[in-house]
């Protein structure tokens, strides 16, 4: 078991005051049997009535609706939680997670990968399949931000050969799919400071299992799950509409520290 402090902190900075801001933010990390958050504080600025809500991947939401002028929203939330992979417990599967998704569905690149592949996890449990594919996919695939965007598909992502943890997930979502083991996208912290990250999660024997493929490693109890979905669409950590012309500028931060 590991007992963790984390934060997160995002601002917008607006070029001129908007109005009418609604917006949904998926920063809140799951409370569960095998993740417990024991200490929790969040200030959003500037409010209205923020409700807690939760979308039907379970995910925890707080969504508001902001009708005050203003040129800067902030989020900052922070807290203590313990992860204690121990106590996992059987989920039953939801079948979605066994086929192609928006940045999922696999193209000829994939395709092609997929068929590479097989020879070498015929036989293998989905562990060792997932472990095989992420050893394979270190060898065509490296890290570089600033290449692809939130809207890059897996196929895309591939063709470029470089990306960031997004894209890694995507790309091994969709291989895990194609050879049959349920996978889903993992957004969250992991320990140190920087932005939020991204992995996955594929089921085996009734459990979903972590595996990190930026990092070349499986998910131990260092890291803190804030959402899960089909793809980076289902986890969109901060999303809004508003009314007001003008440009902005976002800055994220989150952190894990181990206690």
């Amino acid at each position: 078991m590991q007992r963790l402090e984390f934060s997160y902190s995002m601002k917008i900075e607006f070029s001129a005051p908007v109005v009418r801001h609604c917006f949904s933010l998926r920063c809140l990390p799951f409370n569960n049997t095998w993740q417990r958050i024991r200490e929790l504080f969040i200030d959003v600025s500037p409010h209205n009535v923020l409700t807690e809500t939760a979308d039907g991947f379970g995910n925890r939401i707080l969504t508001d609706r902001i009708t005050e002028p203003h040129t800067l929203f902030s989020v900052y939330v922070n807290g203590i939680a313990e992860i204690d992979f121990s106590k996992k417990e059987k989920e039953p599967l939801n079948g979605i997670y066994k086929y192609p998704s928006q940045h999922t569905a696999c193209g000829p690149l994939l395709t092609a990968f997929v068929a590479e592949a097989r020879p070498a996890c015929a036989g293998k449990t989905p562990t060792e399949t997932a472990q095989a594919l992420m050893g394979m996919l270190r060898t065509r695939f490296s890290y570089q931000s600033g290449i692809t965007g939130v809207q890059t598909t897996a196929e895309e992502a591939l063709s470029l050969g470089q990306g960031v943890c997004q894209d890694y997930a995507h790309i091994l979502i969709a291989l895990c799919r194609a050879l049959g083991v349920p996978a889903r996208y993992v957004a969250g912290i992991q320990e140190g400071t920087g932005e939020t990250h991204a992995w996955v999660e594929f089921y085996d024997g009734g459990y979903w299992i972590g595996i990190d493929p930026t990092n070349d490693k499986m998910v131990d109890e260092r890291y803190l799950k804030l959402s899960h979905g089909r793809d980076f669409a289902d986890c969109g950590i901060n999303r809004g509409l508003f009314v007001g012309g003008c440009s902005q500028k976002q800055t994220v931060e989150a952190a894990v520290r181990v206690l």
